[in-house]
């Protein structure tokens, strides 16, 4: 717990243990797979539903075995431990049994962003030296014109309908057929197969498919934004998920079995895999996949499913606040959560009221946190503790009960007291291996203290107060766009970042990470 004896600096005082129960601050990781942790969460649950996905449910029992047939489908092809598999989909059930069929296999599920380039998603997939390609039916033209440029042996396309029942599947796929060229591709080509084919080579393999678990395994690699130069792949492991599962389970007590998660996160972004898929799903609580990110699909969503736990953009709350019915009852939602977008007071007093309104009480929670170090980092929480509310007005929470976080002097690089702005950084055990082949990205990006813990630099300006809650004063970088200029990339304060939010011709702010190469101050 805190020590009695206040030193003035966070990563030795860690003010935030107050708020979390002995079991929390105590939690140990499961040492496996998380394939593994997963199916030891639920194997007596077998009934309860895993996924929902447009109205479908799909119970773990189910998901169990559509994995197993997936991994036999990858290992009769020829898909070993450590091999990498491609992904390129949206959050489907199909994508979620490749991820676990990866991990149970001891492969690496690599998901590319589909909104990256042409020539940055043939890179990525050339660096990995992958067989297999998985893309999304809606999403073929994405890589449809590199394939001949890429090491992809197998392409295996994803029909967004795989999973309806058929009257419905059937009614789908005639009211928005394949697109003529893939249609075309998977006639003519014979490394082009649908899912159900690709399933039913693995019908005959006869061998486990489980593989031992191994510490520090790669099992899934997001990428960074590559705004900057390449994009970078950040490889996640069993053992960072689990620790972040085990986070959750110990440390959020309002996250119970067979509740509601609405899955809307792109599963490409490591919040989208691991904080709104795998967590859930380890801790048996049903998710809702929604495989297209937007205002409308958010709103509706809400209305038809009544999820108790959203992570979602802030914009996502903006739009319902202005769609939503203004007689729909919110009382169900249990963690309405936003992160990745700057959030202003006043806004989040708004949000607030909306929710309020629609008789949620316990306002909006908000998340902060970056792919490399496994996704959240810190969060405010719905639960009330001994210690008092965790959830404060303009702060972005306190940290998970195993994650350090504290405030560095950019150029000493010494650490900061409470209320002093430096550089945040952070030690958990929920952070990446690596950049995928880039030792030198992954050194400049990790430290090592005296005592042997390793940080991770976030890039972001903050500090901390006493009360564990901490309060960002600028952002990784900002893209501006005029009409007579192209993007101007800078990191500008929150006083600057929030004058331009509240400007009536700016509707919002995309934040990208950079690399500054100096410390030149840009005045606008």
């Amino acid at each position: 717990m805190c020590n009695t004896k206040i030193s003035g600096y966070p990563s030795i005082d860690k003010p935030w243990l107050k708020y979390y129960s002995s079991e929390a601050l105590h939690a140990q990781p499961a040492s496996c797979t998380v394939y593994q942790n997963i199916y030891q969460h639920n194997k007596e649950h077998l009934t309860e539903t895993a996924l929902e996905y447009f109205g479908v449910k799909i119970t773990f029992s189910k998901l169990f075995e559509h994995v197993e047939a997936c991994a036999k489908a990858l290992l009769s092809n020829g898909v070993r431990a450590g091999d990498c598999v491609t992904l390129c989909t949206a959050g489907t059930p199909e994508a979620v049994y490749i991820v676990l069929a990866c991990s149970k296999i001891g492969a690496l599920a690599n998901f590319v962003n589909p909104m990256f380039q042409p020539a940055q998603i043939r890179d990525r997939i050339n660096e990995t030296n992958a067989a297999f390609l998985f893309v999304l039916d809606k999403l073929y033209a994405s890589v449809s014109s590199i394939l001949s440029e890429t090491c992809i042996r197998h392409l295996v396309v994803l029909p967004a309908t795989a999973s309806l029942p058929a009257p419905l599947r059937i009614l789908a796929e005639l009211k928005s057929p394949l697109e003529p060229e893939l249609k075309q591709a998977l006639h003519e080509n014979s490394k082009h197969s649908l899912w159900s084919a690709f399933i039913k080579t693995g019908s005959s393999y006869a061998s486990p498919t489980e593989a031992p678990y191994q510490k520090d395994t790669p099992v899934v690699m997001v990428y960074s934004s590559g705004t900057t130069g390449a994009s970078k792949g950040i490889v996640l492991t069993n053992d960072g998920i689990n620790a972040t599962i085990a986070q959750y389970e110990t440390g959020f007590p309002e996250v119970s079995r067979q509740k509601k998660f609405l899955h809307i996160v792109p599963i490409w972004f490591s919040s989208g895999i691991s904080i709104s898929l795998l967590m859930p799903l380890c801790l048996g609580v049903s998710c809702v996949l929604e495989p297209l990110f937007s205002p409308e699909t958010f709103t509706s969503d809400l209305e038809k499913y009544s999820p108790n736990y959203i992570f979602g953009a802030t914009s996502l709350w903006l739009y319902a606040m202005e769609h939503l019915d203004s007689k729909h009852d919110l009382s169900f939602l249990i963690c309405p959560m936003t992160g990745g977008e700057q959030l202003l007071p006043e806004t989040e007093l708004q949000i607030n009221e909306f929710l309020s309104a629609h008789h949620y009480s316990c306002g909006l929670q908000k998340g902060w946190g970056m792919c490399e170090l496994g996704a959240t980092v810190a969060s405010t929480s719905s639960d009330k503790t001994p210690a008092g509310p965790r959830n404060k007005i303009g702060s972005t929470g306190i940290p998970l009960p195993l994650a350090t976080v504290s405030a560095f002097d950019p150029d000493t690089g010494k650490e900061l007291p409470y209320g002093q702005r430096g550089e945040l950084q952070v030690s958990t055990p929920c952070c990446m291996k690596e950049y995928y082949q880039n030792p030198d990205a992954t050194n400049a990006f990790f430290r090592v203290d005296e005592q042997g813990r390793k940080w991770g630099h976030t890039g972001d300006i903050g500090y901390l107060d006493a009360t564990a809650s901490y309060t960002f004063l600028a952002v990784r970088s900002i893209i501006l766009s005029t009409l007579r200029a192209k993007s101007i990339t800078c990191l500008i304060s929150k006083t600057l970042f929030c004058k331009i939010l509240r400007s009536i011709s700016v509707k919002s702010l995309s934040c990208i990470g950079m690399v500054l190469r100096s410390r030149s101050h840009i005045s606008f």
